[in-house]
């Protein structure tokens, strides 16, 4: 079993108040901290990110999404990810 997400993971998100028809599907966050816990939804995380979405049409850096609305990246792809990436732009 995984470890369950807390402030400083990194995550994709993969679902949200649209479901899998989200704008903010695909994209990596960070998550920032608890926001509490929604009667519908359970634990509700602040998350930051680039060009996200809310579900009122805002755009900006931090939005709020369910814990089962994120999958968590584990650390060590993480780092496969960054290493190709830097490793494609020399």
């Amino acid at each position: 079993m995984s470890e369950p997400i807390k402030a400083g993971d990194v995550c994709e998100v993969v679902s949200g108040a649209f479901e899998e028809k989200g704008p903010n599907v695909g994209k990596q966050v960070t998550v920032v901290s608890l926001r509490g816990e929604h009667s519908l939804y359970g634990r509700i995380w602040q998350c930051s990110g680039p060009d996200l979405i809310t579900e009122y049409g805002a755009v900006g850096n931090v939005a709020d999404f369910a814990a089962n609305w994120l999958r968590k990246i584990p650390p060590d792809q993480l780092t496969k990810k960054t290493e190709t990436k830097n490793e494609l732009t020399v």
